[in-house]
């Protein structure tokens, strides 16, 4: 057994394993912390979601991306360590995890990862009753489900209002109130509502994204961005470089918080010529819109973009800069894709 997954066995205790996230690649385990300042946990995600999806394929992907960015100048996004993978047929290990699991579970192939530690009880109340007057404060943060709370941060598309709806209906009040703070999507309009500034959040893709692209060599497909706590300054065990924490003017608003990214089991591999350029500008359009969007008729999204095609360009150069022209020209290239395929790509709705 490696010793870097014993917190999740009965080794370390004999309490349930909190489920903390559901996806189509399946579902995600965690000791239950409510209160996980300056320390650490784990988080073991389990390949019993949708057929097709690989947890093996995550793993690797997972493992070149944390390689890459070891020797990586992009330091303005936080990426889960990863502590193992778990096979199927690995009996021993799943002997000491299942106990902690509910009954009837067994084992499957598995990756165990570093928790991404969820924003404070304090933020969640203020996110509750800055943004949904319509619910009741104490209800919603007392309900254990809401207290793993990361913030999706929406920058590609604005929420739909409901003074532009139909008036509401008794069904439609119900389904509101039927509210999770689980993966919140955070829409500009929220952001704006909050004070946030999200100039800061769209660099940071344009640098995830540089990253995936040029140096992990990664098409970015289906990846997810999240706003939590940052990894605690006293770690020093991190095999990657240091978060850029220059978030300060949000900080008042969602307390120290740093831009992780994750899920990367639907990210393949991506070649640097010009199929690879059409495979990129397909991830772009196809996930969900965290990146700002080009030729928006609104002026924050407009500002947004502009930021986030400049911040690419640059970073891009940056991780370029050695090799020949001609995949230099690649950057510029997906941006003119991008641009031109607004009105023709599918866009996953939110």
């Amino acid at each position: 057994m490696e010793v870097e997954i014993e917190e999740l066995t009965v080794a370390q205790g004999s309490t349930q394993l909190e489920r903390i996230g559901q996806g189509h690649c399946g579902t995600v385990w965690a000791v239950r912390c409510s209160d996980c300042n300056g320390h650490h946990h784990m988080a073991m995600k389990r390949e019993d979601g949708a057929p097709g999806r690989s947890i093996t394929h995550e793993y690797q992907i997972h493992q070149r991306i944390l390689k890459a960015s070891i020797s990586s100048r992009f330091t303005s996004i936080a990426i889960p360590r990863s502590f193992g993978y778990l096979a199927s047929q690995d009996s021993a290990t799943w002997s000491g995890i299942l106990p902690r699991l509910p009954e009837n579970y067994t084992g499957c192939n598995a990756i165990v990862s570093e928790k991404i530690i969820p924003v404070s009880t304090s933020i969640r109340r203020h996110l509750v009753q800055k943004l949904r007057p319509d619910v009741n404060v104490e209800d919603v943060i007392n309900s254990q489900s809401n207290e793993h709370c990361l913030i999706r941060p929406y920058l590609g598309r604005r929420r739909y209002r409901r003074s532009e709806a139909e008036p509401a209906t008794a069904q439609s009040r119900q389904r509101l109130r039927a509210f999770s703070l689980r993966n919140f999507p955070l829409h500009l309009d929220q952001m704006e509502q909050l004070g946030i500034d999200a100039g800061d959040y769209a660099m940071a893709m344009a640098d995830a994204l540089a990253f995936l692209h040029w140096v992990a060599k990664v098409d970015g497909n289906d990846v997810e961005f999240v706003l939590a706590k940052p990894r605690s300054q006293s770690d020093t065990a991190s095999t990657q470089g240091q978060l850029d924490e220059r978030r300060s003017n949000n900080s008042s608003i969602l307390g120290p918080h740093a831009l992780w990214i994750l899920d990367f089991d639907l990210c393949r591999d991506l070649t640097l010529n010009e199929k690879g350029i059409e495979q990129a500008c397909r991830a772009f359009w196809r996930n969900d819109p965290f990146y700002p969007r080009p030729g928006s008729s609104n002026t924050e999204n407009q500002r947004l973009w502009t930021m986030f095609e400049e911040r690419f360009m640059v970073s891009s150069a940056e991780a370029l800069r050695y090799e020949p022209d001609q995949i230099k020209q690649l950057p510029k290239l997906l941006i003119e894709r991008i641009k031109e395929a607004k009105a023709t790509m599918a866009i996953r709705s939110t």
